[in-house]
């Protein structure tokens, strides 16, 4: 029997329907639907949630075929994580992911084997990344060390006054999760642009980046992804709009520079 096998015996076991269960998931019935049928598989978390409905370990769940050695050990260190570590390494294996489906299904199928495109760091354009996070979700509280790093890129950067790394994914899919974004420190200039935003006291601030609407005595913070409401910041929210987003990219792996 195969995980998908698997959870539709427990789901009909449960006298749940797709819908039902989906709903007390979280997730659209359509991505429950893709488990069982073995088109896709649920993230850690998701099989947690699993566990807690069906009051059984993780490792009942999912048969033993359909998980090795290394996979089950895995799986136990994400369960003995906080929820914040849990976060990180949910959001750490999804941008593994993204650059993973980067590459096209006809070469992955091809070989195993893919060359990876070095450069030249001499001949690389970098930016100067600050050590926050901007957060492309409902804000981050972030505690800047003041410490900064290069991301280098193939692509010419235009000015800028600042670079931060995106962290969420309420701006996908033009600003990847995980993908740096430069900016400058101008302010608010006209509607519809994409700002760095701080929100709260030096130390202890929430950094967005977001599109920007100015309506009457207050701008409305919008998401590109559907999935997110817009909210609004007025003068009592103690914020304050750094200024637009002027490049992003994914900066390159450092096995990929050659000095």
């Amino acid at each position: 029997m195969n995980f998908g096998e698997n959870i539709k015996r427990l789901r009909t076991s449960a006298n749940l329907t797709q819908s039902e269960l989906a709903k007390r998931l979280g997730i659209k019935q359509s991505s429950y639907v893709s488990w069982e049928q073995k088109k896709s598989n649920p993230t850690l978390e998701l099989l947690e949630k699993l566990s807690d409905i069906y009051q059984m370990p993780i490792r009942k769940i999912i048969e033993k075929d359909d998980i090795n050695t290394e996979e089950g050990l895995l799986i136990d260190d994400f369960r003995r994580l906080s929820n914040s570590q849990k976060v990180q390494l949910s959001e750490f294996a999804h941008f593994l992911m993204q650059k993973q489906v980067q590459i096209p299904q006809k070469e992955r199928s091809m070989s195993k084997i893919i060359e990876i495109t070095r450069y030249k760091r001499d001949r690389l354009h970098y930016a100067i990344v600050e050590d926050e996070q901007l957060s492309a979700g409902y804000g981050q509280a972030v505690s800047n060390t003041g410490e900064t790093y290069k991301a280098y890129t193939p692509e010419r950067l235009a000015r800028y006054d600042g670079a931060a790394r995106i962290k969420g994914e309420s701006m996908e899919p033009e600003f990847p999760n995980f993908s740096i974004a430069t900016f400058l420190k101008t302010g608010f200039d006209r509607d519809g642009q994409i700002y760095a935003i701080s929100q709260g006291d030096l130390g202890d601030e929430q950094l967005y980046i977001k599109q920007v609407f100015k309506e009457d005595q207050q701008f409305r913070i919008h998401s590109l992804n559907p999935k997110y409401k817009d909210f609004y910041l007025g003068e009592e929210d103690n914020f304050r709009i750094i200024g637009p987003v002027v490049d992003h990219f994914m900066e390159l792996e450092e096995e990929q520079i050659e000095d």
